[in-house]
């Protein structure tokens, strides 16, 4: 069975809770006037959550792009553009609710809901900058700098080599990056996870079903890929408890 809510799945949705629920006690710009607590919650909650689904999509392509843009800037830009796809999923409900709101308010709406992701976009930078102090404490960190924008995030399953590049395989997808597997092994000391096979470097947590087939043993990882266990490698990882 796959794993559909990773750690980083759960924190995000407590993150999309908590704000919701701290915008629905403070209601600001009076947006909720009329409605009953619980709807509040819902209206609120629910824009939250919208909003936390654009950034999924946006982030990472704005990253690609314009990663090489100060912080500051690069920060500046997701807010504005996720600003821009929740107001107009604010337009496109009240539309849908028989009570659309006229393009001249456009501007007024735009500004109020930019300062709500800027406060958000806020906290991010924060957090992201406690992040980064301490990033060189947790094992595997400076592997995962090198992990690419479009799955990074997720959690790691597997490093494998493929010519002169590693592929990485996340709970987001998999991707290529041009490096040496002894070099990431080095990277990836202290992580939970093991050498499966000259080519191949496997996380604990990714294991989802062992398969023996006469003399050779297949890992299944979360993702439904087959990573390989060879002899060298077998006996290291039956002590470890793997198998």
């Amino acid at each position: 069975m796959k794993q559909y809510f990773s750690r980083p799945h759960v924190v995000q949705i407590l993150w999309v809770l908590g704000i919701g629920s701290f915008l629905t006690i403070i209601a600001p710009f009076g947006a909720t006037r009329g409605l009953s607590l619980v709807w509040s919650w819902i209206y609120w909650t629910g824009f939250v959550a919208y909003g936390a689904i654009c950034a999924q999509f946006t982030i990472p392509l704005l990253v690609k792009h314009l990663g090489h843009w100060p912080r500051p800037v690069l920060y500046l830009i997701i807010s504005l553009v996720i600003t821009l796809l929740v107001s107009i999923g604010i337009f496109a409900v009240s539309a849908l609710m028989g009570q659309p709101i006229p393009l001249t308010v456009f501007p007024q709406l735009y500004g109020y809901v930019w300062v709500i992701s800027a406060a958000i976009t806020t906290v991010m930078v924060l957090r992201d900058g406690k992040t980064a102090a301490n990033a060189d404490e947790v094992p595997g960190s400076k592997f995962n700098k090198r992990i690419p924008a479009r799955i990074a995030g997720g959690i790691l399953y597997a490093v494998s080599a493929e010519d002169h590049y590693l592929r990485i395989r996340t709970s987001r997808g998999d991707d290529l990056i041009l490096m040496r597997l002894g070099d990431a092994l080095e990277e990836l000391d202290g992580l939970d996870g093991m050498r499966t096979h000259r080519s191949w470097w496997v996380a604990r947590e990714a294991v989802q079903q062992v398969h023996r087939d006469k003399n050779k043993i297949l890992l299944e990882l979360r993702d439904g890929t087959m990573a390989p266990v060879s002899r060298t490698y077998a006996p290291s990882l039956r002590q470890a408890g793997w198998f």
